[in-house]
């Protein structure tokens, strides 16, 4: 089993749209990537902390970065 579809907040223009992870269900660590929004195109950073395929914490930034 992966974490698909995950929900996010744009950083920039505050819209939300669906990315998808595509984290296995063992997955314990770190995981760091950029998606455009689906609505402005902008990158926005998503960072993510998973523990055993449980998102603990999840961070959307500027991906320009």
């Amino acid at each position: 089993m992966t974490l698909n579809y995950q929900p996010i907040t744009c950083h920039f223009c505050f819209e939300t749209f669906e990315v998808d992870l595509g984290i296995e269900a063992q997955f314990c660590g770190h995981n760091v990537e950029i998606f455009d929004c689906e609505i402005c195109c902008n990158p926005n950073k998503v960072d993510t902390e998973i523990d055993e395929g449980e998102i603990i914490s999840l961070v959307v930034s500027d991906g320009n970065e």
